[in-house]
């Protein structure tokens, strides 16, 4: 089985009807599906993909320094929450970047909103 490729190019000929149909498969039995011949720039898609890295990365970041695992860890260590990322800096985490729909953007970074 692989990920449903949809030719977004198909659309504008003969071939729309079955190019609707595949997005409807990928839809409501994959889920989702690839895009090719969308005609958006690469460089916009690598630009979306820097920022929301980068939106991520921070959101990670203060989320772990937050996290009552951390806290409880740097008490027990006898650290203040400043010291966090310097005290378990060696540590091997696992960490998890939950989306909401909340519709509220991230401030940082700048890029993002």
């Amino acid at each position: 089985m692989a990920v449903p490729v949809i030719d977004m190019s198909m659309l504008d000929g003969n071939d729309r009807a079955q190019t609707m149909a595949k997005i409807a498969n990928g839809c409501e039995e994959w889920g989702f599906f690839q895009l090719i011949n969308h005609g958006i720039p690469v460089e916009l898609l690598d630009g979306v993909k820097k920022v929301c890295s980068e939106c991520f990365k921070l959101y990670r970041e203060q989320r772990f320094k937050d996290s009552a695992p951390v806290q409880l860890l740097n008490d027990l260590m006898g650290g203040k929450k400043d010291e966090v990322g310097e005290r378990l800096k060696n540590t091997d985490w696992e960490d998890v970047f939950v989306l909401l729909d909340t519709n509220e953007w991230p401030s940082q970074p700048a890029e993002f909103k």
